[in-house]
């Protein structure tokens, strides 16, 4: 997924300390940016950079972690990862790239594909996973069948991804990382038909998840 640049206001940026620690460090406020999330395979993509500064409380260094909470234009209240600071002058810069299947220990909740990293929206059986393939090469492939799992979102980042979370079921072959044209279908709990298209394959072993962009 190419980044998408979105433009947010009300930006307050923290020094990011460890979670189990109650330490709290404003470093400015009411800044105003572009903030923007990619994938690439297995990579996440995250990036601020501030038209201003705002209100400066305390020093913002080069290659310090820091993390920021931000309003979009339609009003949504998000809070990014951690990221470093990239550029420390008048318009400040951060950014961070996540294996998105990679578990840090140092890092608490902030792995996209982690199961602290996602909500759980909604329950799924009689899931099949199809991949389709565009002109020249039409057709389709089926990957699983007999699935049950989760509808799933990522927790973080602007825009959000959704997906689906496949945990038994029988698999077709191998399901590479990186995938997409990926089709999945399904019965949620309440027995409604759920159909929908253009996921990205993030992990294809058991659980196998898919991920695309939505915005809330």
């Amino acid at each position: 997924m190419q980044p998408i640049p979105i433009k947010v206001k009300n930006v307050t940026i923290y020094q990011y300390f460890n979670p189990l620690e109650p330490l709290t460090e404003v470093i400015l406020t009411d800044g105003t940016g572009t903030y923007s999330l990619g994938t690439l395979g297995l990579n996440a993509f995250y990036n601020l950079t501030l038209d201003n500064e705002g209100k400066v409380t305390n020093p913002l260094n080069v290659h310090v972690k820091y993390y920021a909470t931000f309003e979009t234009e339609s009003g949504h209240i998000s809070t990014t990862p951690w990221m470093y600071c990239l550029d420390n002058s008048d318009n400040p810069e951060f950014g961070r790239t996540i294996h998105m299947v990679a578990a840090d220990t140092n890092d608490i909740g902030v792995n996209v594909a982690n199961e602290s990293g996602f909500i759980t929206l909604g329950a799924l059986t009689n899931i099949t996973v199809s991949q389709f393939f565009p002109p020249p090469a039409i057709g389709q492939r089926t990957l699983i069948t007999n699935g049950t799992g989760n509808i799933i979102a990522t927790k973080l980042g602007t825009p959000h991804e959704m997906g689906v979370q496949v945990d038994t079921g029988d698999w077709f072959g191998t399901i590479l990382a990186g995938s997409k044209n990926i089709m999945i279908s399904g019965k949620t709990k309440n027995g409604d038909t759920f159909s929908q298209t253009g996921y990205t394959v993030i992990t294809g072993g058991k659980p196998a998840i898919f991920l695309k962009e939505f915005f809330q």
